[in-house]
């Protein structure tokens, strides 16, 4: 069961997140970053899950893309409305808010309900799990196992020099399980499947593209070592900024900056055709996966 991931973090967020100016327009994201991916992915008619965060929907070009995408057999997911670095600490009715504007306004671009939720901040709770029952959603994939957490929060705490407040959960998901569970519910009408992003075994470090550019060349065989052997199970995240183009810049805070696009363009494809190899033909999207675990 090997699906693939794409989180469309906008340029703002980016900006947001790290106090910082971009030469970027967030039309650009849609324009020049995605269709470079999706170029990748018609070389082995894979099919991903994009998680899109509400806010771009008020964007022409988000709404097209969302379209194009759908019409291409690709799934689209709801990655909140304004991918908040505190969205944990938001009240229950500013959670439901934030997952049912984008929920409706999905619904409306797309021309289905979307079933797939992926948090800010590798993160789920009650209140959220609980706005996913009631809209009707059968899976999230918020959850990142093992050390992630830790080590993303003692980073930003070194590195963050701008007032970042992103929140991650130290040790909340060390034990987690990584594979599919049921988060919620007792039966089909609300049951809800946990899809956790896949980490390496036993350090239970991510293995997902961010990851790979900030541990470097090391990292990277890794990785490929652990994805040419593993059977059963994976799910691989891209972020959409792995796909704008950049001049290669050391130490840049947004980590895939600090390679070429070439470079990126070329790893992106030796996972997809390791994961395809292994998968033993086109991925899936999570929506048709989903019914293996049924």
């Amino acid at each position: 069961m090997i699906q693939i991931h794409l989180d469309v973090d906008n340029i703002w967020v980016y900006e947001n997140e790290h106090g910082i100016k971009t030469p970027f327009k967030k039309e650009d994201i849609y324009t020049k970053a995605l269709p470079v991916f999706l170029d990748i992915l018609k070389k082995t008619n894979s099919k991903v899950t994009f998680m899109i965060v509400g806010a771009d929907l008020e964007m022409k070009v988000c709404r097209d893309f969302c379209r194009k995408a759908i019409k291409m057999g690709h799934e689209i997911g709801n990655h909140s409305w304004s991918h908040s670095d505190d969205f944990e600490q938001f009240s229950y009715e500013e959670k439901k808010m934030e997952i049912q504007k984008t929920h409706e306004l999905l619904t409306k671009v797309c021309g289905k309900k979307p079933i797939g939720f992926a948090g800010p901040g590798y993160h789920t709770d009650a209140d959220t799990t609980r706005t996913l029952q009631k809209l009707g959603y059968k899976y999230d994939s918020s959850v990142m196992p093992g050390i992630s957490q830790t080590l993303m929060k003692f980073y930003i705490q070194i590195k963050n020099k701008k007032g970042m407040i992103k929140i991650f959960k130290v040790g909340k998901y060390l034990m987690n399980r990584h594979g599919p569970y049921i988060l919620a519910g007792n039966n089909s009408r609300n049951q809800i499947w946990e899809l956790p992003i896949s980490v390496l075994p036993i350090l239970t470090i991510p293995i997902h593209s961010t990851f790979v550019y900030f541990f470097g060349p090391v990292y990277k065989k890794i990785t490929m070592m652990y994805l040419h052997s593993k059977k059963g199970y994976l799910l691989y995240l891209f972020h959409a900024i792995d796909f704008l183009e950049y001049p290669p810049t050391p130490n840049h805070p947004i980590i895939p900056f600090r390679y070429s696009l070439e470079e990126r363009i070329a790893f992106s494809s030796e996972v997809l055709k390791i994961l395809v190899k292994n998968n033993g033909g086109p991925i899936k999207t999570s929506r048709e996966l989903l019914r293996e675990l049924k």
